[in-house]
């Protein structure tokens, strides 16, 4: 009895799909929890914030006039302030500086502003000798509350 292709077919069929059942089984599987997973995320991601994260901490935000703060300390160190203009005044408030005077005082200054509450870091900022000191360049940026 001679056995007909389709059957031969069928039955090789049958024989790989049993062989390849475990590996089969193991990638739905993986694909299921992979699905899962990304639902998971996309529902987290769509979720309305409820509340905003703070740049900073309280303490060191900014509640005031950053560029009357910076003359202020520059008056009370020694340093002439040549230009406090501020550039922006968004949550992150940018003044743009430029501070001369004797080298001790110039660097002291800096230095105050980038340790002291408000927190103030100094971004592009430039050093240039000049007779009788040092003069400062750069804009100084500090987070409003």
């Amino acid at each position: 009895m001679k056995l007909p292709p389709l059957a031969i077919g069928a039955g090789a069929g049958l024989l790989l799909a049993l062989v390849l059942a475990p590996a089969t089984g193991t990638a739905l599987g993986k694909l299921a929890t992979a699905r899962a997973e990304r639902v998971k995320l996309a529902q987290i991601v769509s979720a309305p914030e409820t509340a905003r994260t703070p740049l900073v901490t309280p303490g060191l935000a900014l509640s005031g006039d950053l560029a009357a703060n910076i003359r202020e300390r520059a008056r009370s160190g020694g340093v002439l302030v040549e230009e406090a203009t501020q550039v922006s005044s968004d949550t992150l408030v940018i003044v743009r500086l430029r501070l001369s005077g004797p080298e001790k005082a110039v660097v002291a200054l800096a230095d105050s502003l980038e340790r002291d509450a408000p927190l103030v870091r100094l971004r592009g900022w430039r050093l240039v000798a000049i007779e009788g000191g040092l003069r400062l360049t750069g804009e100084a940026v500090a987070v409003r509350r």
